[in-house]
């Protein structure tokens, strides 16, 4: 069922508009103003959005930015009563799948609505593999969650986009991979390069040269021009892992060159124009980093004008068993083994288990298993340190070290938001508190807590 989030301050059509939509077998929440609207959206996931913010002066391009910016893959739709030409053409450039006058309960409308729900849906639809119709798949990003279904719709949305592109998540998450699915369908850049360069794996007195490149002789073992990876990338796409680990230094040069579209080898004098997209991404909270002086803040806000957050696999648990079906067709494949699967108390201790390396440490964990087993269904002592984890679980050794109260109660809330299906609204009730307090903690463990339904 289609969640639709409705925006708008007249309470009586808010309200018509709503009936309408349930009627039609819509989820609907509403929200007043653009404040409750952004907080509603940054716990919610939603379908479309139906907004009347608009007045004569087309108040409702700033919640509309805000949504293309923090949400690009959600669908819009601006339902009002003040229309003009030029309110028409700046939010239709703005991202707007479309805008009509109001009154709006009406067939037509709801023609409408069913369009913008359907389009999304079937740009998901075209990821799932034949044979496997539960699974949304492009490459080897494999999932059943609807946070990587997010996550993938947010990657299909910007492919165009030559906006900066920041992917925040845990190492061994997939962060290269969802930035090639940005590269591989892009229209405009799928057929030049794709350049991957791991900032944090490179000395620092060499990440420039590798990047800029450098002329004959600018060094000592310079013995000949070198083209650098943004040359390499010209045309294509430009993948910085780990920009968090970068000098502020490093970071004023990498910024000039995003602003001026140019860069100059070490020891030339001339600029070398580059038409390159550059998508980053990092593990590390680049917000405290900007706080703390280490990570420029210029470069953040145009590295992150779109961000695609990817979550750790303990927090999508929904896809483990999904994952673990694809890597064993894939390594029979490759390694010539005929692996049927996992037992039924294997797979209970895989979905145990936290994976702090996440989806890499599970894929080297079933090839390592894959390898060296001589089982035709994989066993638990085939994974010993998931097998281990959960036998502190089932003799009560796990949580020995003492936790804070934060601790504690970030535990409990993750307890109680998967017990009632992620729904905040009766999380809220159950537990006696208001749904901003609930909101306020969500946001403060956001980190912790998969919030699709």
């Amino acid at each position: 069922m289609k969640t639709i989030l409705i925006i708008d301050p007249c309470e009586e059509e808010r309200l018509a508009l709503a009936a309408f939509l349930r009627r039609e077998g819509y989820n609907i929440d509403e929200a007043s103003t653009d404040v409750e609207a952004m907080k509603l959206m940054e716990v919610n996931p939603y379908d479309l959005v139906i907004t009347d913010l608009c007045e004569p002066d087309c108040m409702c391009a700033g919640i509309l930015h805000w949504i293309k910016t923090q949400h690009p893959w959600i669908n819009v739709i601006v339902a009002t009563s003040f229309g003009s030409i030029d309110c028409v053409v700046k939010t239709i450039r703005m991202g707007a799948r479309n805008y009509v006058m109001k009154p709006v309960t009406n067939k037509a409308f709801l023609d409408i609505v069913q369009e913008a729900t359907h389009i999304q849906e079937q740009e998901i639809k075209s990821l799932r593999r034949v044979n496997e119709p539960y699974c949304y798949r492009v490459d080897t990003v494999v999932g059943v969650s609807k946070s990587m279904e997010n996550v993938l719709q947010a990657a299909l949305k910007v492919t165009d986009l030559d906006t900066g592109i920041l992917i925040r998540g845990e190492s061994g998450t997939g962060k290269e991979l969802v930035a090639r699915i940005i590269h591989d369908h892009s229209k405009v850049r799928k057929d030049k390069e794709f350049v991957a360069i791991n900032c944090a794996a490179i000395p620092n007195e060499i990440l420039e040269s590798e990047l800029f490149g450098y002329a004959r002789g600018a060094f000592t073992g310079a013995g000949q021009n070198r083209k650098g990876l943004m040359e390499e990338a010209d045309g294509g796409t430009l993948f910085m892992d780990e920009i968090g680990d970068t000098t502020p230094q490093f970071q004023a040069k990498i910024l000039r060159a995003i602003q001026q579209k140019e860069i100059r080898r070490i020891g030339e004098n001339i600029n070398r124009s580059v038409d390159i997209r550059i998508v980053a991404a990092t593990n590390r909270d680049l917000h405290q980093r900007v706080r703390e002086g280490t990570f420029r803040e210029d470069l953040f806000y145009r590295l992150s004008v779109i961000d695609i957050f990817i979550p750790p696999l303990r927090e999508r648990k929904e896809d483990i068993a999904t994952m673990v079906g694809y890597f064993l067709q894939e390594m029979n494949v490759r390694l010539k083994k005929n692996v049927e699967g996992v037992s039924e108390e294997t797979m209970r201790i895989l979905m145990a288990y936290a994976w702090p390396g996440n989806v890499r440490e599970l894929r080297n964990s079933l090839e390592r298993a894959v390898v060296l087993s001589g089982h035709q269904v994989l066993q638990p002592e085939d994974f010993p340190l998931a097998c281990e984890h959960y036998r502190k679980i089932e003799t009560g050794h796990l949580d020995d070290e003492t936790i804070t109260l934060q601790e504690m109660e970030r535990r409990y809330l993750l307890k109680v938001m998967k017990k009632y299906n992620y729904n905040q609204k009766i999380v809220a009730r159950k537990l006696g508190i208001g749904y901003t307090t609930l909101w306020r903690k969500l946001k403060i463990s956001e980190k912790d807590f998969n919030t699709a339904p």
